[in-house]
């Protein structure tokens, strides 16, 4: 009896021996596994169980969802990355163009004489006022991002704020030959919103509608149970239905319209205030399936309001 449980004693220590073994063996093999993935994160790699166990099967699956996860985070990462650094490229060549142009005519301003001088300091101011709009909206939008920009919200009359924002940008329309169209009511038309944000959405839309617009703006108001809801329509012929989902993005903008003065920031300025607002800023478009820019796209810009 004794030499019997010796020998179950002695085989039960040999078993967990070697099991214990194989468990440093696959800890051993696991940290060199790590160790080589660790040299090179952007491969697809993971560890493998040198030896059968549950619990040390379920640790490794754990490790093998952090190291997916960390590659994910890494390529995300790399993505930002060169996202910023055209974004940056971008706003060197908005910023470097009417500095350029002012630079080169205050040179010639030196050698002008007195019949010329009243045309280039006139260019000059027009540049530099467009120069001081880009400048306005990278703080606008630095201040939106970091979550400095609070708007206070009250009762607000927006019709009468559209009507103001209209007659302020109507000659943005009328340079670029845009038809306006529009049915606004009369009387007041209540909402929750910020008299400051809204203003500077109505003026985002409407620039927006004079750059890259073509034909008829036609501009709608319809009064909802619960929301306010206004619509900008108007042609849109150097757009195709893909850049719609993107009009929002900063610094987006389709490669067509560079030569026009902006920063791609204006669209996402106005969203963002928008939903500071409890409200939203959504984009769509009818007429076209072309993959192509077509003259019969027609884009619609919907803002939505809150009823007080």
């Amino acid at each position: 009896m004794f030499y019997m449980l010796f020998a179950l004693l002695l085989l039960a220590g040999g078993y967990f021996a070697f099991r214990c073994f194989l468990m440093k063996h696959a800890l051993r093999e696991a940290r060199r596994e790590l160790l080589e993935i660790q040299k090179d994160l952007s491969q697809n790699q993971i560890l493998h169980l040198a030896a059968p166990d549950h619990d040390l099967e379920k640790l490794l699956h754990t490790v093998n969802c952090m190291l997916e996860e960390l590659r994910r985070e890494r390529q995300n990462y790399e993505k930002r990355e060169k996202q910023f650094q055209q974004q940056i490229q971008q706003i060197s060549h908005d910023l470097r163009t009417p500095l350029t142009v002012i630079l080169g005519y205050l040179k010639f301003l030196k050698q002008a004489d007195e019949s010329e001088t009243a045309e280039i300091l006139e260019i000059i101011g027009r540049k530099s006022h467009a120069m001081e709009h880009l400048v306005s909206q990278f703080y606008d939008f630095s201040r939106l991002t970091s979550q400095d920009y609070k708007v206070k919200l009250q009762q607000v009359d927006v019709c009468r704020i559209l009507r103001e924002a209209l007659l302020d940008n109507y000659h943005i329309l009328e340079q670029s030959q845009i038809v306006l169209e529009h049915a606004l009511p009369e009387r007041p038309v209540p909402a929750l919103g910020d008299p400051q944000a809204l203003e500077r959405i109505f003026d985002n839309l409407f620039q927006n509608a004079g750059r890259y617009g073509t034909g008829c703006l036609k501009i709608s108001l319809q009064e909802l149970p619960e929301n306010i809801c206004i619509q900008f329509t108007n042609g849109a012929k150097n757009l195709t239905p893909k850049d719609v989902p993107h009009l929002f993005d900063r610094f987006y903008m389709q490669d067509s319209a560079r030569t026009s003065s902006g920063t791609g920031l204006g669209l996402t300025i106005a969203k963002s205030l928008a939903e500071a607002m409890n409200g939203s800023l959504t984009a769509s478009c009818s007429g076209s399936d072309a993959a192509e820019p077509s003259e019969n796209l027609m884009l619609t810009f919907t803002l939505t309001l809150t009823i007080i």
